[in-house]
């Protein structure tokens, strides 16, 4: 597939970098900029420059819509829009873009996308690639919403591939002192630098999936893609760092390799992944005439499992006819007070996330039958089946632990600390995702300093195999708790033992305190040299020599798996 045709594409770069009400944005002045430079350079599409319009600071919806609408009805090649700025999800999860009048709390101030959308839908283009560099400074709202979903579903526009930067705050994306913002930044460095050891042009896909890698890399939110048709192999730019005589470096892989490898060897094409796994949806409803109801909306079909706090069954939501998880908490001695403050911690903990490696929480019921609450059912196995049939090779454990670090970031930017990091509580799903479940016993940490979740008689709430040393020695849980119980998860998937292989809770407590595990690499001389350093550092003693953040960890992980710089 060739370069966009210049006379007959169209691109529309827009930006708001100045807001009456909103914080600035300066750096997407150069974003434009660069942008404009490289669709019209030789090096990039040769377009005429009254091809590529530029519109900077739009102070109301026409000065926004018209040149789309005016490129929309000239392309018949490609059409290219490009959007940076403030984004936004109104209450009912609406996607809106801003102009310089834009106020954070008042969507009617912004420009809905659906009216973007409606344009890019009636274009003649027969490629259609949107940009959207934005933050969305809204969460959802209650207990039945993903903002993410709600996302993909208005920008899936028909015919276009659309990418999305990553959902996270302002300084996340617009790095303070740098050129551009961190996703535009990324994708010009591949635009101007190239993907060294790639093909001599580079695809919408191939670009993505190399910002991608590099942004995870770094630490910085990845970006999301929409759209499985052929606009994703979009011949996008040419590659600089191809080289035709040099036999090179393998190519770095893409991220996600790994564990839908991993996916593939536990649910082979042959078999059925709809088996007797944790969490495995059910196929039937067995040979009961009259189904348990909870809350007369959801018929209780199987139990996928319990435990000393509570019970998971797969149940029938007959409203939107799906098949979901229905969840109840359970305490010894009748500790009515601790099971409802666990209950509704955990509700209100994981509906508030809306991040893809967390399973999501869709409904609560509290009445006579008991205290449930709906969630997400996750397809697939658990990570403790997955080290007892066969631990993983280093590098897909190292994809695991990397996502499994995507969902605790997203936790521990809204102050919360899992508490119960470990291969139990994580998902394999059938197409290699990963899911992290049971924020149940999590801890909160408030401005005020810290609200802990606890029994009243002092009973220690977690697996004492995960826990951190000075979670044993009764101190608050922090997030350098949560980096601990990733360590020894990444050290039992590349060993298949956890990092203190005794069977006494007394003999694990001391080794804990007394100093560090054996080096993995001791146990396993496959596991790579800097995967070793990444666990031991996780696994230091005193939690100020681990990983600041969950980000910090996740950044030397991808940049041993990925290669990136």
């Amino acid at each position: 597939m060739p370069l966009p045709r210049p006379d007959s594409s169209r691109v529309v770069l827009i930006g708001v970098t100045g807001y009456d009400h909103l914080p600035p944005l300066p750096a997407i002045r150069n974003n434009l900029a660069a942008l404009a430079e490289f669709f019209t350079s030789p090096q990039g599409w040769g377009l005429p420059s009254e091809h590529c319009t530029v519109v900077t600071d739009p102070c109301q919806s026409s000065e926004f819509i018209d040149p789309v609408q005016r490129a929309a009805a000239e392309a018949t090649d490609t059409l290219l829009v490009y959007y940076s700025g403030h984004g936004h999800l109104d209450d009912e999860l609406r996607y809106s873009v801003s102009v310089t009048g834009s106020r954070q709390d008042q969507p009617w101030t912004c420009l809905p996308y659906s009216w973007l959308k409606s344009v890019l839908i009636q274009t003649r283009a027969q490629r259609r690639v949107v940009i959207l560099d934005s933050c969305f400074s809204g969460q959802a709202h209650g207990l039945m919403t993903d903002a993410a979903d709600a996302l993909r579903v208005q920008v899936a526009t028909s015919g276009a591939v659309v990418i999305s930067s990553a959902r996270h705050d302002l300084p996340a994306l617009a790095p303070v002192g740098e050129t551009y913002t961190a996703f535009t930044g990324e994708l010009l460095d591949v635009f101007t630098h190239g993907i060294a050891g790639g093909p001599p042009e580079i695809s919408v896909d191939a670009a993505y999936t190399h910002v991608k890698a590099a942004l995870a890399a770094r630490g910085r939110p990845t970006p999301d893609r929409t759209g499985t048709d052929t606009s994703g192999a979009l011949i996008i730019a040419r590659n600089p760092g191809f080289r035709p005589n040099t036999s090179g470096a393998a190519p770095r892989p893409i991220p996600g390799t790994h564990l839908r490898a991993l996916a593939e060897q536990l649910y082979p094409l042959s078999a059925d992944p709809r088996s007797s796994r944790r969490h495995v949806e059910s196929t039937g409803t067995g040979q009961r005439t009259e189904p348990d109801l909870v809350g007369e909306r959801y018929e209780i079909l199987s139990t996928l499992g319990s435990g000393g706090m509570g019970t998971v069954s797969v149940a029938y939501d007959r409203l939107l006819d799906r098949r979901v998880a229905l969840k109840s908490l359970d305490f010894p001695g009748g500790d009515e007070l601790f099971a409802r403050q666990v209950f509704w911690s955990e509700v209100r903990i994981t509906a508030a996330m809306n991040h893809p490696n967390v399973a999501a929480i869709h409904d609560v019921v509290e009445g006579k039958a008991g205290r449930f609450f709906v969630m997400e059912l996750v397809p697939g196995t658990d990570l403790r089946t997955v080290i007892e049939e066969g631990p993983p090779s280093p590098d897909q454990a190292a994809e695991v632990v990397h996502d499994v670090l995507s969902g605790l970031e997203a936790a521990h930017q809204r102050g919360v600390v899992h508490c119960d990091v470990k291969p139990g509580n994580v998902m394999l799903t059938p197409s290699g995702s990963i899911k992290i479940l049971d924020f149940g016993i999590s801890h909160v940490i408030t401005q005020g300093g810290h609200g802990l979740l606890h029994r009243g008689d002092g009973t220690t709430v977690g697996s004492l195999l995960y826990m951190a040393p000075e979670s044993l020695l009764g101190a608050l849980p922090t997030v350098a708790a949560d980096i601990y119980g990733a360590g020894v998860m990444f050290y039992q998937l590349c060993t298949g033992q956890p990092p203190f292989a005794v069977s006494g809770h007394v003999e694990i407590a001391a080794l804990k305190l007394e100093g560090p595990p054996t080096p993995p690499r001791e146990l396993h001389s496959a596991v790579p040299a800097t995967y070793q350093t990444i666990i031991m550092r996780a696994l230091e003693r005193d939690p100020q020599d681990r990983y600041s953040s969950a980000a910090e960890m996740r950044a030397a992980i991808a940049a041993a798996l990925y290669g990136a710089n």
